[in-house]
């Protein structure tokens, strides 16, 4: 059977590994796991028979969803949309904006997704290498522009590198290119500054370019423990909107992930105690793994750490013997082979990796 052509190249999605028996600190998870509050409302609406899964998803539910995010935001409810996951509205978003010989900016190293989605709908997607520091150039970023660029993809936190892009950057790429829809990957936005998101730009009356072209993705995945209910939601200009709703797959979330959003949102504690823990944790690591190692700054929940003269696959392997899993970056486009990516956990978990660094630099430099 004949497939699309375009598909021949596209390379399939790895995600962190799951071994039995080891720490999982590879996919950048909540270390304090889902909610109790969480757990206990969805027993509870099943058990009454309040959420029941004979039903297609609620829109009221949906709705109600959306008010929370919006005040949580402090943005317009009309600027609202979900998806399954940020990887789910990032599929409605790229089949609104992509298509045959459209292309796309992706400044590398960075999430992987936006490469295959662009390629899936037939663009082609155009790399902007970082700087050493994993900045990006704006001159560079905006000089690979042209006629045929439909989308730019910022990650910020950026996935792997942790570092976060200027809030006047964002200003100056989207004024630039305002035919160009500029996508901002917020995953990481709880653990980084307070005053970091560009989301407070959509709520700016006067500017009217930023609104007409910038979408923040946000998720529901990292600081609010729900990655395996698959629910994500993105800020929107109000123009987008009625369009994002005619392309979204119908019920692509389901009942159990919107009634679990809506009570993490409620659970502010546990929103509080994950970030205050993995900001601790973050520098734990940075602190203690920086005397033997690279460790670039992070605003997001997870470190990356140059572990040259090291290959990263090796230094996989030897954590791995140690009980610990974490990322090889190396299938990161544009991350080299000597970058490995670890998640922030508890205390006891990141003394275990401080630990199991150490030993591994001994044995290293012993080589």
């Amino acid at each position: 059977m004949r497939i699309r052509p375009q598909l021949k190249d596209l390379e399939e999605y790895k995600p962190g590994e799951l071994i039995k028996g080891a720490i999982k600190l590879s996919s950048n998870e909540n270390p304090l796991g889902t909610s109790e509050q969480v757990i206990s409302e969805i027993i509870e609406g099943i058990e009454s028979g309040e959420l029941d899964l004979s039903l297609y998803p609620w829109s009221g539910n949906e709705a109600e969803l959306k008010r929370a995010i919006a005040a949580y935001l402090e943005v317009e409810e009309d600027r609202i949309v979900i998806g399954a996951g940020i990887d789910g509205v990032l599929d409605t978003l790229v089949r609104i904006f992509m298509g045959e010989g459209d292309e796309a900016i992706i400044p590398i190293p960075t999430f992987s997704l936006y490469e295959s989605l662009i390629k899936i709908a037939g663009g082609t997607p155009r790399y902007v290498k970082r700087e050493k520091d994993f900045s990006i150039s704006l001159d560079e970023l905006i000089s690979a522009c042209n006629d045929r660029t439909r989308m730019i993809f910022l990650a910020s936190p950026n996935n792997p590198t942790g570092n976060s892009i200027k809030e006047e950057d964002v200003r100056a790429i989207a004024a630039a290119v305002p035919e160009t829809m500029v996508i901002i990957d917020e995953a990481y936005a709880e653990f980084a500054p307070s005053s970091f998101s560009l989301v407070r730009h959509l709520r700016e009356e006067g500017d009217e370019n930023m609104k007409a072209n910038i979408v923040v993705l946000r998720t529901f995945s990292k600081a609010f423990a729900l990655a395996g209910l698959r629910i994500g939601y993105a800020v929107v200009p109000k123009w987008l909107t009625g369009i994002y709703k005619r392309v979204a797959m119908p019920f692509s979330v389901n009942s159990i992930a919107i009634a679990a959003a809506i009570a993490a949102l409620r659970d502010k504690e546990h929103l509080r105690n994950t970030v205050e823990l993995v900001r601790k944790g973050r520098e734990f690591l940075i602190e203690h793994l920086q005397p033997f190692f690279n460790v670039f700054p992070s605003d997001a929940n997870f470190v990356l750490v140059d572990v040259s003269p090291a290959k990263s696959h090796a230094v996989y392997d030897a954590l791995l013997r140690e009980g610990i899993v974490v990322r090889d970056c190396s299938s990161f486009r544009g991350a080299g082979d000597s970058l490995i990516r670890i998640t922030v956990g508890t205390e006891e978990q990141n003394m275990r990796v401080v630990n199991a660094m150490k030993h591994i630099h001994k044995l290293f430099k012993m080589q």
